[in-house]
């Protein structure tokens, strides 16, 4: 933008275009009395310097949202968020997305994808938001499915003018504040009153008495002039008291409706559009948009009421039920046209979505996307980083066939290598990307146990809900696509002795399904045990006087150090527990005051 421009935008260039009119058609107005009638062009050019300016204003504003919009590309977004809404939204919608896996919500929870969907989120409406929330939900695992996503995340990628278009689009349809039309799309709505019929009729009534008023006046018969406006206000005192009783069940939709309609507008406004790898979207859109159309025409009264200064539509309503009647024409359009909407929702929500994910790619350059089959179980993972860490050690695996078991000792990066996987999983899957130099693998359903709880109100003990939690694990490995099983301290919850038995047999078990299984544990015991099944990687780290000093590189073979005592004497415990601990671990004998 020129310095012209943003000095004109900084001094508000409708104010001062509207004060050049004023002072135009002033200086016109007395010139005019005072000179010449010649001066009364003055006028006509006051109008098109009010015109001008709001021609300007326009301009430069959509000028200026550009270049925000461009100097905000890749970069993560600072806004309001409403996780919960947006997640009740998504669940309510029941939105599905072909060819694709749900992840569970321990799994979200476990992986932190909260917080990848906070880094992710650009987007400019509540469609696309909650479309988002559900694309890294939903993980395709179909290949053709996939590559059309590819596509359209590059169609966006490239093309900027109709990138930026849909942007503008997007942005005046916005988010919403208390609506909730997710609510209007699935909820049942107020039926209308048995009286329906009597609703309709009436304000025909009043019209036409209001008209027969004026006939007799006209016609010179004041004596009957009075009796049609008596039965207009007999009906308008009617007419409020229906009002006001019916207006307390539906006013609440009525935000939620004038947001639906903005949702129409903006699919009229994007079916006009057209981009390559896109069409089959927009192909869509139009289509739901012609089957929804109609309902814009009667969501305009529904919020008159709020933008009449001097209250007169109140008035008008009173006698005419035009917003009550138009509610239930509307609720009775948007049952018959459910799925219609729904659809219009969506797609406009998943253009959003694609639009943050490309911004979200074009952020990290070094990101490179990854190459998917439908082949046996592999999973090939280059220099692999998670998006959250700052300055993260890049790690790398190559599983085929075989999972994964990790020892290592405490906070030496275990849980984060589990996690780092399992979301470059799901990003591959989801985003078409992955934060790593170079990924090779299969379409994965995935699967965690990494943060289990216990559940006091629910009576349920760590042991029990982990217990819980690996049973559906294995119910839920399908024989068409393969599972990403990801498990940290497998069975932690109970003694040694039966750990190591229970986690052995469980991961001997779960080896011979179609699941690629990773999993990490403290209990070196076990890596002998399943060495057949499971290739034997660990993290180091070395625990002195001056410190813990972790590396966070992932070694092959088993872990040849334990931490655990270390720690304690680093912390500055007992001299007495430490050592008795070493004595016991070395197999002398413990002797202790009693």
């Amino acid at each position: 933008m020129s310095e012209i421009s943003k000095w004109l935008m900084r001094k508000n260039i409708r104010v001062m275009f509207g004060a050049a009119a004023i002072l135009t058609a002033l200086v016109s107005f007395y010139l005019y009395h005072l000179c010449h009638r010649i001066f009364a062009l003055g006028f006509p050019i006051s109008i098109l310097i009010f015109i001008l300016g709001l021609y300007l204003h326009h301009k430069l504003g959509r000028i200026a949202f550009i270049n925000e919009l461009r100097s905000q590309w890749g970069k993560p977004l600072k806004t309001e968020r409403h996780p919960e809404r947006i997640k009740n939204s998504y669940k309510s919608l029941n939105l599905k997305i072909e060819g694709s896996s749900e992840i569970d919500d321990l799994t979200w929870n476990d992986l932190l994808m909260d917080d990848i969907y906070r880094l992710m989120d650009r987007c400019h409406s509540s469609c696309g938001q909650v479309m988002l929330y559900g694309i890294l939900r939903q993980p395709i695992i179909n290949e053709s499915v996939w590559e059309t996503r590819r596509k359209s995340i590059h169609a966006i990628q490239s093309n900027r003018d109709f990138r930026e278009k849909l942007q503008l689009i997007l942005h005046k349809l916005g988010k919403q504040n208390k609506e909730q039309v997710e609510r209007l799309l699935t909820e049942e709505l107020p039926e209308p009153p048995k009286f329906w019929l009597l609703l309709e009729i009436v304000p025909y009534i009043s019209l036409i008495s209001f008209a027969a008023s004026l006939l007799l006046y006209t016609l010179g018969k004041p004596e009957l002039f009075a009796v049609p406006l008596i039965l207009v206000s007999a009906i308008s005192i009617i007419n409020a008291a229906i009002r006001n009783k019916l207006r307390k069940g539906i006013t609440s939709h009525f935000p939620s409706i004038g947001y639906l309609s903005s949702i129409i507008n903006a699919a009229r406004s994007i079916s006009t559009l057209s981009a390559d790898d896109l069409n089959d979207q927009l192909k869509r859109l139009s289509e739901a948009y012609e089957s929804c159309r109609t309902i814009n025409n009667k969501t305009f009264a529904l919020n008159l009421e709020n933008v009449d200064p001097f209250g007169l539509y109140t008035y008008i309503n009173v006698l005419f039920l035009i917003d009550i009647r138009m509610f239930f024409r509307v609720v009775k359009d948007i049952n018959a046209c459910r799925n219609e909407l729904i659809a219009l929702y969506s797609l406009i929500g998943e253009l959003d979505a694609l639009i943050s994910i490309a911004s979200f790619r074009d952020g990290y350059p070094s990101a490179v996307e990854p190459v998917l089959h439908n082949q046996a179980r592999e999973l090939e993972l280059d220099n692999m980083i998670h998006p959250l860490i700052e300055n993260p050690v890049p790690n790398s695996i190559s599983l085929k066939g075989k999972g994964a078991l990790i020892t290592g000792s405490n906070m030496s990066g275990k849980s984060t290598f589990l996690r780092t996987t399992a979301v470059n999983v799901i990003l591959a899957q989801t985003t078409c990307i992955t934060f790593t130099s170079g990924y090779r693998g299969s379409f994965y359903r995935v699967c965690t146990s990494i943060s289990q709880s216990d559940n006091m109100l629910g009576g349920k003990s760590y042991y029990l809900a982990e217990a819980e939690t690996l049973l559906k694990m294995l119910n839920g490995i399908q024989p068409d696509i393969p599972t990403l099983c990801v498990i940290d301290e497998i069975f932690r919850g109970t003694n040694s002795r039966e750990r190591i038995a229970a986690a052995s047999q469980y991961l001997k078990y779960i080896a011979g399904l179609n699941a690629l299984t990773m999993a990490a544990t403290h209990d070196i015991e076990l890596t002998d045990i399943v060495k057949d099944k499971f290739d034997i990687y660990y993290f180091a780290e070395d625990v002195s006087k001056e410190g813990l000093v972790f590396d966070y590189r992932l070694r092959h073979g088993v872990s040849p150090t334990r931490n655990a005592i270390k720690i304690l004497d680093y912390l500055g415990y007992p001299e007495e527990i430490v050592s008795n601990s070493n004595a016991m671990i070395a197999g002398e004998e413990f002797i202790s005051s009693h």
